[in-house]
C-alpha cells in the first residue's frame, strides 16, 4: 500500500522543468507558461500548470494528471476556457439542474 501511494504522489520540479514536462507530455493543446488554465471536463474546475500533478519517473514514465482531489483526468480531459467553452458548459449543467436539480458551475481550484 505504501509503495502505491509513494507512485501516485507528484514530483517537484523547478519551474523550468514542469514547463518543459507539461509541454513534452500534453499531446493535446500547448503550454506557454505555468499559469494557462484548463478546464477539467471531469471535475469541473478550473486549473493552472502550475497545479498539475506530475507523478511516476525514476523507472517508469512521467504522468500528467488533474491536481483536484478524487480527479483522475489526464490531458486529453481538459480544454482552454474559452467563452464559448464555459458558456456551452453553463448550459448544460443549467439543463441538468433543471432536470435533477443540484449541478454547480464551473469553479477554480
Amino acid at each position: 500500500m505504501f509503495l502505491a501511494m509513494a507512485l501516485r504522489s507528484p514530483i517537484n520540479l523547478s519551474d523550468e522543468d514542469k514547463l518543459e514536462v507539461l509541454q513534452r507530455l500534453d499531446q493535446f493543446r500547448l503550454w506557454h507558461s505555468l499559469d494557462e488554465e484548463r478546464y477539467c471536463l471531469v471535475c469541473g474546475k478550473i486549473i493552472i500548470g502550475r497545479e498539475v500533478h506530475v507523478t511516476g519517473g525514476e523507472n517508469g514514465p512521467l504522468r500528467l494528471s488533474c491536481p483536484t482531489e478524487h480527479c483522475n483526468a489526464i490531458p486529453m480531459n481538459w480544454v482552454r476556457p474559452t467563452d464559448e467553452v464555459l458558456i456551452k458548459i453553463a448550459k448544460l449543467e443549467a439543463a441538468s439542474r433543471d432536470s435533477c436539480g443540484g449541478a454547480r458551475s464551473p469553479s477554480r481550484s
